[in-house]
């Protein structure tokens, strides 16, 4: 029996994620969104996403919360790694290095990083060659996927717990009721219990904004992530896609930069710099052109993460007075890396709905 109707507006990985788990638990979904997976709208993200994870910190509340979410979302890609390998998730190792950072903040437990699976500091002869500015490399065991092969899964998934995917544009969370009521056949009709705002930067939320980022697709194959955290701020990244997805690397953050236009420049660096940090992944034996430095490139792209000051919106809305109304947006980069922990927090929140606990998620 249905414990009532729940419409998400949204099927990014979070949109998607609560639709699973929710669909799980015995609610009737309806997910509305522009976006589906398979689509390659450069403010549709999630699908862009290199999708792998690394720690962070958990200094504060709100990174302890986070800490959390991504424990969560860890133990469920654990399971689907060993038992659905065809959802495109993978277990493998991951390698970290910093210009300006030291072993002993490493061991620090808030610093979010020794408390993960296979965790150790390396040595220096562990460093690629020819990199003097590291001073520091880590290394444990991480998950990585091939982000829309992913998506297209948790779909499959949803749909055959039962959840239907209306596309459609819409502007507000009122609208996305009005769509549902119009869409959906009358018999299939029921109460609303809960609205779910999954949709990346909000409606019209001046907290959101987007990030430019550039990353470029190759076909070298690498069988860990590596990371490199420049001095200057910058990374650099290389994270494999399974199932034959290739590799993806890159990249940039530019906040506020609405621009599609790829960077021959960027592009440059990012070849550039992977090649320095990991000169194992070109392939010597089939010499790509010169100006691509080995690699075998097979898409350059540019996508908006949606970002948000002040992260993450996990909470209940206190203002909405009709349906009760459920925000999950903005989780900037961390979207695939939180996604099965966001799903679980709003499974509770809609839980309380029956109460109308207006109240937002507190670590």
């Amino acid at each position: 029996m249905s414990k009532g109707q729940v419409i998400i507006v949204g099927a990014g990985v979070l949109g998607l994620s609560c639709a699973v788990q929710l669909s799980r638990s015995g609610h009737s979904i309806t997910v509305i969104a522009r976006d589906l997976p398979g689509d390659s709208h450069i403010d549709y993200a999630s699908p862009w996403a290199g999708a792998h994870f690394r720690p962070s910190p958990a200094k504060t509340p709100a990174e302890q919360l986070e800490q959390q979410l991504m424990r969560d979302t860890y133990s469920e890609l654990e399971v689907l790694a060993k038992e659905h390998p065809e959802s495109g998730v993978k277990i493998i190792p991951a390698i970290e290095y910093f210009d300006s950072a030291d072993a002993k903040s490493f061991l620090a437990k808030e610093n979010g990083y020794i408390d993960w699976p296979d965790f150790r500091i390396l040595k220096s002869e562990e460093y690629p060659a020819h990199h003097d500015s590291i001073r520091l490399g880590v290394t444990y065991r991480s998950w990585v996927l091939n982000s829309p092969v992913y998506l297209q899964w948790c779909r499959k998934q949803a749909e055959e717990q039962g959840v239907q995917f209306v596309r459609e544009n819409v502007a507000s969370m009122d609208e996305a009721v009005s769509v549902f009521q119009e869409k959906i056949q009358e018999s299939e009709k029921s109460d609303i219990r809960a609205l779910i705002n999954a949709t990346g930067r909000g409606f019209n939320d001046p907290d959101s904004f987007p990030s430019r980022g550039q990353f470029i697709i190759v076909s070298n194959q690498c069988d860990k992530t590596i990371s490199h955290h420049w001095a200057d701020g910058s990374s650099t990244v290389i994270i494999p896609r399974p199932l034959g997805g290739g590799t993806v690397i890159g990249g940039t953050k530019e906040p506020n930069n609405w621009s599609e236009d790829i960077s021959d420049a960027a592009t440059e660096t990012i070849l550039k710099r992977v090649a320095g940090i990991c000169p194992e992944l070109i392939d010597r034996e089939s010499p790509a052109p010169d100006n691509t430095h080995g690699f075998n490139i097979r898409q350059v792209y540019i996508a908006r993460r949606p970002m948000r000051r002040g992260g993450l919106r996990l909470e209940m809305d206190k203002t909405n007075e009709s349906i009760p109304l459920i925000h999950c947006y903005g989780a900037g980069a961390s979207g695939f890396k939180i996604s099965w922990g966001v799903a679980r927090q709003v499974e509770l929140l809609v839980a309380k709905t029956e109460l109308l606990v207006n109240k937002p998620l507190e670590a």
